[in-house]
């Protein structure tokens, strides 16, 4: 970024490249998270769940090469260390990867810290940096709408879900 660029951020760019760095490292994780959550899920609906996650995990790399951007731009280099920087984590698949209603309740965890984190720091960048604001709002934007899609989600899934468990108890019943 140039002389000028640096200029109108009127807040301390060591602290938008810290900011910077904690979304970056908490999108990488995301992505990681769904990326893994869709190679070990099974069970009948795993596959339309696979897809969707492996979109999802696409959509947050994407968000995370974003963030890159920014923070070189700004003369930073993005973290190695990025569960030490990281305030959403990371959630590790439930034990039982048939669990399709826990993997989507972990994603939504997940949707929501980064709804959290992206509003505050709109805010804090709000007329102190409007580029660094405007990436803020557009990944704000962005996870507000996948809260939204994956709650649609997972009504139709607890649905399924209940009535296979149903299914099998009827089976054990019927074959005593």
């Amino acid at each position: 970024m140039g002389q000028k660029g640096r200029q109108i951020v009127e807040i301390d760019v060591n602290e938008v490249i810290k900011d910077l760095n904690s979304a970056y490292a908490d999108e990488w994780l995301a992505h990681y998270q769904y990326f893994l959550y869709a190679q070990v899920i099974e069970g009948i609906d795993a596959e339309i769940l696979k897809n969707k996650l492996e979109e999802q995990s696409n959509d947050e790399l994407n968000h995370a090469k974003e963030l890159i951007k920014r923070i070189r731009e700004l003369g930073g280099e993005p973290s190695t260390n990025v569960m030490d920087v990281s305030t959403c984590g990371f959630s590790e698949p439930p034990a039982d990867t048939s669990d399709l209603v826990s993997i989507v309740e972990l994603v939504l965890k997940g949707e929501r810290c980064a709804i959290e984190k992206y509003n505050n720091l709109a805010k804090k960048y709000h007329m102190k940096d409007l580029v660094t604001h405007e990436i803020f709002e557009e990944l704000l934007e962005d996870e507000v709408s996948d809260e939204e899609d994956w709650e649609d989600f997972l009504p139709g899934l607890k649905q399924k879900q209940s009535g296979q468990q149903q299914s099998a108890e009827l089976t054990t019943t019927t074959s005593r």
